[in-house]
């Protein structure tokens, strides 16, 4: 096999996982299997939550490159997906061509669900986590819709602001002065019930599990990346609460 194919394979498999939310454990272990399966010696393979390192030895002529993930999502179809097209390879029911052309269309393929179904899925999951934190059902539509205006500006300002730190400030801002409008319009609404609802979308639950599955297993620079990756979400969401709380004094 050639080795610049199972370069660009064990590579494209793991930046598949890496940006798309799968853990960097899993990451470098799916390189490494495919590149052992694929015949090649001495590998090893290293992920971080931006980058990703693998090399081997094949022919007696060591190999080794690096890429970068700067932007990341959540898109746990497409980790399912890599996870089942490197299994099959490493069983030997696919060649390495028909992997790295599968991986291709994994990586390059649309999202399950549009974007307006996400928005509308955003909203509705806003709604509910109101209505478990205490609201009325009077809450019940405004959390609907300051859920689903984070999610639309969380896109809206992406397009403009390339710090994930500022897009999630600003989408966060907008949410907590959205609820306060709802507020000094209706004030027999609850104000922290909305700004609770309104938040959701920004938390960042899997940045928190992915960061404890690494350090757990030891991944300690992957793990406090992680870690510092949720805590400035979470920054980002209490500032912004905090100014929105000052304009309601």
């Amino acid at each position: 096999m050639s080795a610049d194919l199972v370069m660009d394979t064990c590579l494209l498999a793991g930046e598949i996982m890496l940006k798309n939310g799968g853990e960097t454990y899993r990451t470098e272990e799916t390189m490494s299997l495919i590149a052992r399966a694929a015949g090649m010696d001495s590998v090893n393979s290293s992920a971080t939550p931006t980058s990703i390192i693998l090399s081997f030895r094949s022919n007696g002529q060591d190999h080794t490159r690096m890429v970068r993930t700067p932007s990341r999502t959540i898109n746990l179809n497409k980790v399912t997906l890599a996870n089942d097209v490197s299994r099959r390879f490493v069983s030997g029911s696919i060649t390495l061509v028909e992997a790295y052309r599968l991986f291709q269309q994994i990586d390059q393929g649309k999202p399950v669900y549009p974007k307006w179904l996400q928005h509308i899925a955003a909203g509705i999951a806003s709604g509910s986590f109101s209505m478990l934190a205490g609201g009325s059902w009077l809450d019940l539509i405004p959390s609907v819709l300051a859920g689903l205006t984070v999610n639309l500006s969380l896109q809206f300002f992406e397009l403009f602001l390339r710090m994930k730190f500022f897009t999630e400030f600003m989408s966060a801002l907008l949410g907590g002065l959205f609820a306060l409008l709802c507020v000094t319009l209706f004030p027999q609404l609850h104000f922290s019930i909305l700004i609770i609802g309104a938040m959701l979308p920004l938390f960042p639950g899997i940045a928190i599990t992915n960061s404890l599955r690494d350090l757990i297993a030891g991944d300690l620079v992957a793990g406090v990346s992680r870690g510092a990756e949720a805590l400035l979400t979470a920054l980002s969401v209490a500032v912004a609460t905090a100014i929105t709380l000052w304009f309601m004094r």
